[in-house]
């Protein structure tokens, strides 16, 4: 089942970053036309799916196939390396949490970030991707 159950883990990996990677771009969005009602409709319709449909199933799913993964070569959990990328997988899951605050105030209108400020927190996820890629890949800490 090991190939499996990395097969989902890492299927469900690249669905939950894409949701990441896109949610903070439609927010950018959403402050640079919140003088345009019709944009702004459509951009909660747009951000409300994506974090709902998408970027948390994959989310949900790359912890419950990660965990699997877990139970199929358990010696992983008492190295290093692992428990500096659970550590970043914890700080990613944050982060999304972060993102549906974000959306539940602009939801009611509550544009609390600037424009830059939005593209700043969008690169957050990069930092998360390399960081733990590096660290399950190579193994080295």
């Amino acid at each position: 089942m090991y190939f499996f159950y990395k097969s989902m883990h890492l299927i469900s990996m690249v669905t939950w970053f894409a949701g990441l990677f896109y949610m903070f771009r439609l927010f950018v969005y959403h402050v640079e036309n919140k003088d345009r009602p019709d944009a702004i409709n459509m951009l909660k319709v747009m951000e409300r799916k994506l974090y709902y449909y998408i970027t948390t199933p994959g989310m949900i799913l790359t912890l419950i196939f990660g965990t699997l993964l877990i139970f199929e070569v358990p010696n992983y959990a008492n190295q290093l390396w692992f428990k500096v990328k659970i550590l970043m997988i914890f700080l990613l899951a944050g982060y999304h949490h972060y993102i549906g605050y974000t959306l539940k105030r602009f939801k009611n209108d509550d544009i609390y970030l600037t424009s830059k400020q939005c593209r700043m927190l969008n690169e957050f996820p990069t930092l998360f991707l390399v960081g733990i890629i590096f660290s399950a890949v190579y193994k080295y800490i």
